[in-house]
């Protein structure tokens, strides 16, 4: 009896392509790097994903939701004082910059930097501004709503917390992707929020 050829596991194919990329940008990932990682063919790709504009979209998908998802979670922690849970967010964002497993930095920083050349399709560089558009309006509707923000007065400034908060990250992802260390960093999220107003108690 012949064996029964192992089933594709599209999971596990998409994640070794969101590591192919966000180690080397969408430019820089080669069909053959992604097709070698994904341990697949050109054919077997172009059949599961359609092109490498389109597994790239979905390998975003993929990042925000295994990745960016729980940390945004931490914003919202019961019980939490407000500070702490920026902190918790910012610090938990930057530590997964740091590489647990993965590449340094961020994948969608990483892709955002690259919308400025001319290497990008138009479906992928629509994906990563509305995934950064989304990052930014999540933190502004905390500012905006959040009771101890509004006691604090951030709700009156909140688009620009936001926007100053995603810069900052933005930034400790292409300091860490350089070579800094996390430990180097506790302190420059500590500057970060006395920039909002948000000192320690």
């Amino acid at each position: 009896m012949v064996g029964r050829k192992p089933e594709f596991d599209r999971s596990y194919a998409l994640d070794a392509a969101m590591q192919v990329f966000w180690k080397k940008g969408y430019v820089g990932a080669s069909l053959a790097d992604l097709t070698l990682a994904m341990g697949i063919n050109r054919p077997s790709l172009y059949s599961a994903f359609g092109n490498k504009e389109a597994l790239f979209v979905l390998s975003l998908s993929q990042y925000l939701e295994k990745y960016a998802k729980g940390r945004v979670e931490l914003l919202t922690a019961e019980g939490v004082p407000f500070r702490e849970r920026v902190f918790n967010y910012l610090y938990a964002t930057v530590k997964g910059q740091a590489g647990e497993g993965t590449p340094r930095g961020c994948y969608l920083a990483s892709g955002l930097s690259e919308t400025a050349g001319e290497g990008l399709p138009a479906a992928a560089i629509d994906a990563l501004k509305a995934a950064d558009a989304e990052s930014v309006r999540q933190l502004e509707s905390l500012f905006r709503t959040d009771l101890q923000s509004r006691e604090l007065g951030l709700d009156e400034r909140a688009e620009d917390c936001a926007l100053y908060l995603i810069t900052l990250l933005h930034g400790t992802a292409s300091v860490l992707r350089s070579g800094r260390e996390l430990s180097e960093l506790q302190s420059t999220l500590e500057f970060g929020l006395r920039g909002l107003g948000l000192e320690k108690a």
